[in-house]
C-alpha cells in the first residue's frame, strides 16, 4: 500500500480514499473554516486527527513535515496550493468539472447554466496554474433536464473510487496522463448570470438559471423593481406553493414561477469576466 495524505473538507472523499486497498491514509489536513463535524467523525473512525490550518503559511508548515515522495489527495480544499509546494510535492486534485470546458471556482453551476449535456469529475496533478497540470482521468456523467447542482454532485462523487484506482495506476507508471494545455476558465458566478430577463429568456434558459441556483436562494427576478428569488418553474399553477404568474413575451403565454419567500444566503460577490488561461 502507498502512503498518502488527504487534504480537504469532504468526509466522503476521505472515506473513499481510505477504502482503497492501494492506499494507506497517513494524515488528514483541512482549512480551519471548512472543518465539519462529519469530517472529524470520519477521521476519528479511521484513527486520524484532522490537522487544521488558517491559510497558506500554516498550510506550508504542515506540508513540509512530509517527505517529498509523499503524494497528497485533494478534494474541496478551497485554497490554491502555492507554486513553492507544487514544484516539490505531488498534489492530486479532484475538480467537479471538465477541465477542457469548465476550469475555475464554480464548476457545479456553469454547466447547468450554460446548458451542457455532460460534465465530469476530473483527477489531475496540479501545478502553479488554476485547474491545470496533468489530467489523470475523468468520471463523465450526464446532466439531465431536471438536474440541479446537488443532483449532479452526487452523480460525480460516485466516481471517486474509480478515480482513486486511476491515481494508483498513474503512480505505478501504468498511466501517463495528459498535459492540460488549454481550457475555458470560468470565473465566480455573479447575480447577473442568473437574473431572469423576461424580455429575452425563453423557458429553457429560465429553467437553467433556476436549477443552477436552487440549492441557494434561487434565480433572481425583478418585479416592479423589487428583487424576487425564483426556485422553481411550473407547467401550471401549483396548489400549495407561493408562485408568480407572469406573461412571457418570448413564449407568448403566462408562465408560473415558484417563489422563495425566505432567502437565507448572501448574494455572491462581483468578480471579473471570464478569461482563457
Amino acid at each position: 500500500m502507498k502512503n498518502i495524505v488527504f487534504i480537504g473538507s469532504s468526509a466522503l472523499g476521505l472515506r473513499a480514499l481510505s477504502e482503497s486497498d492501494k492506499f494507506c491514509v497517513i494524515g488528514a489536513l483541512c482549512l480551519k473554516k471548512r472543518v465539519t463535524q462529519v469530517l472529524l467523525d470520519q477521521a476519528e473512525e479511521l484513527g486520524l486527527e484532522v490537522r487544521q490550518f488558517d491559510w497558506i503559511k500554516d498550510f506550508k508548515a504542515l506540508i513540509l513535515e512530509y517527505d517529498e515522495s509523499t503524494p497528497f489527495f485533494i478534494y474541496q480544499l478551497d485554497m490554491l496550493v502555492p507554486a513553492s509546494l507544487t514544484s516539490k510535492y505531488r498534489f492530486f486534485n479532484l475538480h467537479r468539472g471538465d477541465l477542457k470546458t469548465n476550469r475555475g471556482p464554480n464548476p457545479d453551476i456553469w454547466p447547468i447554466l450554460l446548458g451542457h449535456r455532460t460534465t465530469a469529475m476530473s483527477m489531475h496533478l496540479i501545478n502553479d496554474k488554476i485547474d491545470a497540470g496533468v489530467l489523470i482521468a475523468t468520471h463523465d456523467v450526464p446532466i439531465n433536464r431536471e438536474d440541479d447542482t446537488n443532483d449532479v454532485k452526487i452523480r460525480l462523487e460516485e466516481g471517486i473510487p474509480y478515480l482513486v484506482e486511476k491515481l494508483n495506476e498513474y503512480l505505478d507508471g501504468n498511466s501517463l496522463g495528459e498535459e492540460i494545455v488549454d481550457g475555458d476558465y470560468r470565473p465566480w458566478v455573479t447575480e447577473l448570470e442568473f437574473t431572469i430577463d423576461l424580455a429575452k429568456d425563453d423557458l429553457e434558459v429560465i429553467r437553467r438559471k433556476v436549477r443552477c441556483q436552487r440549492q441557494y436562494n434561487g434565480a433572481i427576478l425583478f418585479v416592479d423593481e423589487q428583487k424576487k428569488y425564483i426556485n422553481n418553474v411550473f407547467d401550471s399553477p401549483p396548489e400549495s406553493m407561493a408562485y408568480l404568474t407572469l406573461y412571457s413575451p418570448v413564449e407568448g403565454k403566462d408562465i408560473y414561477l415558484g417563489l422563495n419567500e425566505h432567502p437565507k444566503y448572501p448574494p455572491p460577490p462581483k468578480f471579473p469576466t471570464s478569461k482563457r488561461i
